[in-house]
C-alpha cells in the first residue's frame, strides 16, 4: 500500500483493478468499493473475502497513516452482521492503540446504498515495520 504524496492503492494489481476510492470521513480514513455484479456471490451479495479485504486495507492504511510507518497485518477479527447488497460499501477505520511494535484499528463497514446499513465490524492488528522494510512496487 503506497500512501506517499496522496497515492493510495489496495496493495496489488488485481485489487487495484476494482472500482474503489479513498475518502476522508469526519477526520477518519475510509475506503469505498463499488459493488458490481462480478463481485457478488451466488446469493447476490458481496463475497465475504472482499469484506475481509476492505477490512484489511482500511485498518492497515489507517495505522500506516497515523504512524507514518509501513505496516504488515498481523491479525483480523471480523463479525459479519448483514449482507452487502447495494453499494458502494464503505470501510471506515479509526486507530484504537499504537505501541512501539503494533497498531490496532477499529473498522466498520456499511452499505451506503442501503441507508448505511452496518454489515461488519472488525479489529485489525498491524505490526509496525522499520522504514527500510518498505518495498515500493511499480505499476
Amino acid at each position: 500500500m503506497d500512501i506517499d504524496a496522496g497515492h493510495f492503492t489496495l496493495g496489488c494489481a488485481y485489487l487495484d483493478g476494482l472500482s474503489y476510492r479513498h475518502v476522508d470521513v469526519n477526520g477518519g480514513n475510509a475506503v469505498e468499493l463499488d459493488l458490481t455484479d462480478n463481485l457478488r456471490g451466488p446469493a447476490g451479495s458481496m463475497h465475504g473475502g472482499l469484506v475481509t479485504m476492505l477490512v484489511d486495507v482500511a485498518g492497515a492504511f489507517c495505522i500506516a497513516r497515523a504512524t507514518e510507518r509501513p505496516v504488515a497485518t498481523a491479525s483480523t477479527s471480523i463479525q459479519y452482521l448483514a449482507a452487502a447488497r447495494v453499494g458502494p460499501i464503505r470501510a471506515t477505520a479509526k486507530v484504537l492503540r499504537v505501541s512501539e511494535t503494533l497498531g490496532v484499528a477499529d473498522v466498520q463497514l456499511v452499505d451506503l446504498g442501503k441507508d448505511s446499513r452496518l454489515i461488519a465490524v472488525a479489529h485489525v492488528t498491524c505490526r509496525l515495520l522499520p522504514g527500510e522494510s518498505f518495498v515500493r512496487t511499480t505499476s
